[in-house]
């Protein structure tokens, strides 16, 4: 199954609509969650692929079945990118210019 990844496209097109896309703070938040997005479904994939345990050996060839250690990682990664992305929300709320006669998902997002 593939998983919708947001892209740095995506984000600074988004951030046009209320012209904060020249922003360095914003391009530099967005340039991260475009990565952090692309990592978790990277990872997520990985963990798809491999399964929930691996395989661990030890030193002398004795093999013990652990946790993926991706299964540990993700939310570390999912946690940093829903903080940039409330950075991003954060600047589009204070610095970004809403056209009042536009109606879009984030007015109603704030309602």
């Amino acid at each position: 199954m593939a998983k919708a990844v947001t892209s740095y496209r995506k984000l600074i097109a988004f951030g046009k609509k209320y012209e904060v896309s020249t922003d360095e703070d914003y391009k530099a938040a967005a340039m991260t969650y475009a990565e952090e997005a692309a990592l978790i479904a990277e990872m997520r994939r990985q963990l798809e692929e491999d399964g929930m345990t691996v395989e661990k050996t030890y030193v002398k060839g004795r093999q013990n079945v652990c946790v993926h250690p991706l299964v540990t990682e993700i939310p570390k990664h999912v946690d940093c990118a829903n903080r940039t992305l409330g950075i991003l929300g954060d600047i589009i709320v204070k610095r970004g210019k809403t056209k009042p006669d536009e109606i879009d998902g984030l007015s109603e997002f704030r309602m």
